[in-house]
């Protein structure tokens, strides 16, 4: 007869990776938007996603770690040899599975210098992987315009019509025969969130360097290279993501002026509770 148990609830585990040492802005993670650390705001808008059974900041500096630990968020300490955020969450996934005997399906890495993370992009690139055969989820957005695609810093992605990446590039895609820019067509901007299966993130970063990898400057292309395959969920808003201290200040005279609003929760004095649903 048929089993009647609900299936296996499928784990996720939020990872915010922050270091101290950026080259075009050191200490961004401690920079104030609004008055509070950047860290606070993107680790307190990532605790809204309800997908998330425990969310952390991986950091080897303790100058962070120390501010994450004051307003009550969870820090996991990680290796300062590590060249990116990827490695870092491997590093704390390994960790916390060691240390708890708690494993998870899913790991979302989180990026730290998103202040305003939308919960639900967090939800939704956890849902692509765990909906899907994917073993690496990502999201993208429609592009505003001929300024939002043309650079080479802003990638663009092309999908099929399930939703799995086709190819990411630094190119305007898909290109026409003139080599323009064409408004009526509905191009992708990828943004800078990944979700991947458990199993799958010590053999991503095993991986060798690829030839489309290598082309683009883009590591998720040695992925569909190899064979294996990405989804990527479609949402409608911006992130304001922050590179630079021009960029910040940018964004607090926003917050100043009203044309972004900080969230309830970040407007409260009160110390942010951790997140964790074990």
């Amino acid at each position: 007869s048929r089993s009647m148990l609900a299936p296996p609830k499928v784990r996720v585990l939020g990872i915010i990776p922050a270091r101290y040492g950026s080259t075009r802005f050191p200490g961004k993670p401690l920079a104030l938007i609004g008055g509070k650390p950047m860290i606070w705001h993107t680790y307190t808008n990532a605790c809204k996603a309800k997908c998330l059974d425990y969310c952390c900041v991986a950091t080897d500096d303790p100058r962070i770690a120390d501010v994450v630990r004051e307003f009550g968020g969870e820090v996991v300490m990680t290796d300062p040899k590590w060249e990116n955020g990827t490695e870092r969450c491997l590093e704390v996934y390994q960790k916390l599975k060691a240390s708890t005997g708690k494993d998870y399906d899913i790991i979302v890495n989180i990026q730290g210098d998103e202040p305003f993370i939308e919960a639900h992009h967090i939800e939704t690139v956890a849902d692509v992987v765990a909906s899907s055969d994917a073993v690496m989820g990502t999201l993208a957005r429609p592009a505003t315009g001929e300024a939002d695609v043309m650079s080479v810093n802003n990638v663009k992605c092309v999908l099929d019509v399930n939703g799995y990446a086709l190819y990411f590039s630094r190119a305007l895609i898909p290109h026409n025969k003139k080599g323009t820019y064409d408004p009526t067509h509905k191009y992708m901007r990828k943004l800078g969130i990944y979700s991947y299966r458990s199993d799958f993130l010590p053999k991503f970063i095993k991986m060798p360097e690829s030839n489309l990898q290598h082309a683009e400057d883009l590591e998720q292309n040695k992925v569909i290279e190899a064979g294996y395959r990405i989804k990527v969920g479609v949402v409608h808003e911006a992130v304001h993501g922050v590179d630079t201290p021009e960029q910040l200040d940018h964004l607090n005279e926003m917050l100043r002026t009203g044309e972004i609003k900080m969230s309830t929760a970040a407007r409260l004095s009160s110390v942010s509770p951790a997140v964790s649903r074990e």
